[in-house]
């Protein structure tokens, strides 16, 4: 009879019903939340398709003509001490103030040096130097070849991050990405500018270049669908030459080739690795998709690269070595 009344007093009956409350809420908690943890596990696993937070992007101001961007490009260099103290430099000191920008493609040293950060500064110091904004993209040998991966992080970022919003005042309206931000797109002059961290080199990790190809694949197909009225050529400058590392992003269903294809506008892409001047018009079987490879530094001087989306055949390319020839667009060509 004691027992009974210790299970029938009063407090012992309401901790029982809080226990079933919570036990209850528990199972319902389960039951509601337990689908959507799976799901997002399974979005980790590559199981559904991951939701990427909108892409914002602002026109710049127009400038000039409204129609029309002068820009140089360079990739491959300084590797050596001697490109550091003679060549480079001068290369830079000799470009035209009257462009508007420099974009660097990737390799800024040589990973088999041991990516010292000496290597990373005097690069970053050679490119201040620039009378221009200088855009800054990866390459294999900045980061992805180094044999500490994060190291190759820390010195990219230190020295290259945001150069071009450190060292100069100018008005294009970047939008970034990327665990570094070390990607980039902006639209200007009607013409839509993509910076992609894009490599050669073996992959350091499978997983982390299928997410990051996805995630550029994705801000490229979004925003060239979105700003479709706003810009008549688009500019892809990377610093990989595509290989099958790549073909996800370039060459598999869904993927960039077969949507340039389907916009049909003039698309030129630009890109380092392999250190030796090639032109691919009609690349991978797409009328409108131009590929070049540039030259390293050692070589050959940046290449200049006007646009005007008025003229017929907006795209004129030129190796400002006297001596080297360009077949595509040395008067304006892929239209």
């Amino acid at each position: 009879t004691n027992q009974r009344k210790k299970w029938c007093d009063p407090w012992v009956i309401t901790l029982i019903v809080l226990v079933c409350l919570v036990l209850g809420m528990g199972a319902f908690a389960g039951a509601y939340f337990l689908p959507e943890m799976l799901g997002k596990a399974d979005t980790a696993q590559g199981n559904q398709e991951i939701v990427y937070t909108p892409t914002k992007i602002s026109v710049s101001p127009s400038s000039g003509n409204g129609t029309s961007i002068t820009f140089y490009a360079m990739a491959d260099a300084p590797y050596t001490d001697h490109e550091r103290e003679n060549i480079m430099p001068y290369q830079i000191k000799n470009l035209s103030s009257s462009a508007d920008f420099l974009v660097h493609l990737g390799d800024l040293q040589d990973a088999a040096d041991g990516c010292q950060e000496s290597a990373y500064q005097a690069a970053s110091a050679i490119l201040k130097q620039s009378n221009i904004p200088v855009f800054v993209i990866p390459g294999d040998n900045d980061i992805n070849d180094c044999a500490d991966f994060e190291h190759g992080e820390e010195q990219w970022t230190k020295h290259f991050r945001h150069l071009d919003k450190k060292n100069w005042d100018h008005d294009f309206l970047v939008t970034r990405w990327g665990e570094l931000e070390e990607s980039f797109a902006f639209l200007k002059n009607r013409i839509l500018f993509f910076g992609l961290n894009i490599v050669g080199g073996s992959p350091h990790s499978d997983s982390e270049w299928k997410s990051r190809h996805a995630e550029h694949l994705h801000r490229v197909k979004e925003l060239m669908t979105k700003l479709e009225d706003d810009y008549d050529v688009a500019v892809l400058l990377a610093h990989a030459s595509p290989s099958s590392n790549h073909a996800d992003f370039f060459e598999e269903e869904g993927g960039l080739a077969s949507f340039v294809k389907e916009i049909g506008k003039p698309f030129l892409h630009l890109h380092g690795d392999d250190h030796v001047w090639a032109e691919s018009e009609g690349a991978f079987d797409v009328d409108n998709y131009m590929m070049v490879s540039l030259d390293c530094g050692e070589i050959a001087s940046p290449i200049k690269v006007e646009i005007d989306t008025e003229k017929e055949n907006p795209i004129k390319i030129s190796r400002e070595d006297t001596n080297l020839e360009v077949e595509c667009c040395k008067e304006g060509g892929h239209g």
